[in-house]
């Protein structure tokens, strides 16, 4: 299942101020003489000096005044004068807006030898400050300095909110702002110019941001804002190979449609592509065992006179070939099993009672990486034990591997077996009896050997009975395979 990212849709505007006018800045320059007059400003100490090329507040210019007076006069009123000042330590400067009312106002600066900065703003943000003037507070004869002289007919900063839906873009009136951030009316704290709304949950949403210049001044009074929402993700429908409305994932039977889900002997495979015998049945004697689905992959050939139409199948004509087994199965003995590239677990019947006896018992096994034949024969005898054999067979191609002089050891074929009760293997020189055992048969081009893991294996060499113990192996040497190749040319 893919899912599509975030969905994100602009339902209003963001709501900038009315003014985009960026401030008039006075930078100082190297050399310049005093007074500057520079933008519609005039800008004088009482004791002239001209502007030293280094030390300001960002490490330029800057413009000294050794008579501690400062004097800022505009051609036009203005509705906001910023500045840097630099006051020496143990000094203090009263520093003085005034405007075309007559009425000015002002601000203390203690010095401290470094800079700080000084912003006067009319309060109602219109263009009434037509002078800025200082009167030493402490101390005599101060020596004063002034950097970066700002001023603007409009309040600034002002803040803009650009782009959309997913990433916003912040921009300012003045150089090099900073930017505060909102949520949903949340605290404010510094954000950077580019916003995104990723890993926010489905909702309505409203960003306000405001500028803060290098002053100090912010726009907090008038934020700019927008509002957005989040939409739910976009989730791609579940892959539905077979069109039964039963996705992949849980479709008991993915490439079939079978939207009813019926599994009529619950082995988590669907009747309808249950190509073989249903699995919830117990084992007949002589007849029939369980095979179930460990790992891997598991293919079945069922005996070429197989009666078939078995209850709860929708597909009664079976292949005469491998058919693939999922879950599991009732197979009939005489039947190939394929578990080169599997495993599977076997429930047979230990003796010739019927299931429905209670006097029946079984017996299991788990064999893997093998390919052979599943055979049983019924004891004469009901109570007698009987066993379930399992015969070798080659891979196609397998026993050229003995055809010429091969190397010592070359392996044919070979079986791994986990046993409960009473099994045998059938190979090519030998036969291995075992109850409750763990063990391998492998037939190799010079012989038939077993090898064993845990309990016991037995075998009968030249009338001779040899018993494999745990942890030992035994080679019945015998010329396998080589004359029927030659037969075979």
């Amino acid at each position: 299942m893919k899912a599509a990212a975030l969905a994100l849709l602009l339902f209003a505007a963001w709501a900038a101020p009315a003014s985009a006018q960026s401030p008039t800045v006075v930078k100082f320059k190297p050399g310049q003489a005093s007074p500057v007059v520079e933008g519609g400003a005039t800008i004088q100490s009482y004791c002239p000096q001209d502007v030293i090329g280094t030390g300001g507040w960002d490490g330029g210019a800057y413009l000294p005044m050794t008579c501690g007076l400062l004097d800022i006069r505009l051609e036009k009123p203005q509705a906001m004068v910023e500045f840097f000042i630099r006051v020496p330590a143990g000094s203090a400067v009263s520093l003085r807006a005034c405007g075309i009312d007559d009425m000015c106002r002002a601000q203390s600066v203690k010095g401290t030898n470094g800079w700080v900065p000084v912003v006067f703003a009319d309060p109602d943000g219109a263009a009434t400050i037509t002078s800025i003037d200082s009167t030493p507070e402490t101390g005599s004869d101060n020596a004063l300095a002034v950097d970066d002289v700002a001023f603007s007919t409009v309040r600034q900063p002002d803040t803009f909110i650009t782009g959309g839906p997913a990433t916003y873009t912040f921009s300012s009136t003045v150089e090099n702002p900073r930017f505060m951030c909102s949520l949903n009316r949340g605290e404010f704290a510094d954000c950077k110019p580019t916003w995104t709304s990723d890993g926010l949950a489905p909702g309505t949403y409203t960003l306000a941001v405001f500028a803060v210049d290098v002053y100090g001044a912010a726009d907090n009074r008038d934020p700019a804002r927008v509002t957005f929402t989040v939409a739910p993700p976009i989730v791609a429908p579940p892959a539905d190979r077979d069109r039964d409305g039963a996705p992949d994932a849980t479709d008991n039977c993915p490439d079939v449609a079978n939207s009813d889900q019926a599994d009529g002997d619950a082995d988590g495979v669907g009747n309808a592509c249950d190509t073989l015998p249903p699995g919830n049945v117990p084992p007949k004697p002589g007849e029939t065992s369980v095979v179930k689905v460990v790992s891997g992959e598991v293919f079945v050939k069922l005996p070429a006179r197989t009666t078939l139409g078995f209850d709860g199948l929708r597909a009664p004509l079976q292949s005469s070939d491998f058919v693939p087994l999922k879950g599991a199965a009732s197979i009939p003995l005489g039947a190939t099993v394929d578990t080169r590239r599997g495993e599977v677990a076997i429930d047979s019947a230990a003796n010739s009672f019927s299931a429905a006896d209670r006097r029946a018992k079984r017996q299991s096994a788990r064999i893997r990486a093998a390919l052979f034949l599943l055979k049983q024969k019924r004891a004469k005898a009901r109570s007698s034990s009987i066993s379930t054999d399992v015969s070798l067979l080659s891979p196609p191609g397998a026993e050229a591997r003995c055809a010429g002089a091969p190397p010592k050891g070359t392996i044919v074929r070979t079986i791994s077996l986990v046993v409960k009760g009473y099994y045998r293997t059938l190979g090519g020189a030998s036969t291995s009896t075992a109850r409750s055992a763990t063990f391998n048969t492998t037939d190799r081009c010079d012989g038939t050997l077993t090898e064993v893991g845990r309990g016991k294996v037995t075998m009968t060499v030249k009338k001779k009975q040899v018993t494999v113990k745990a942890g030992q192996a035994y080679l019945v040497k015998a010329k396998l395979f080589a004359a029927k190749k030659k037969q075979k040319r």
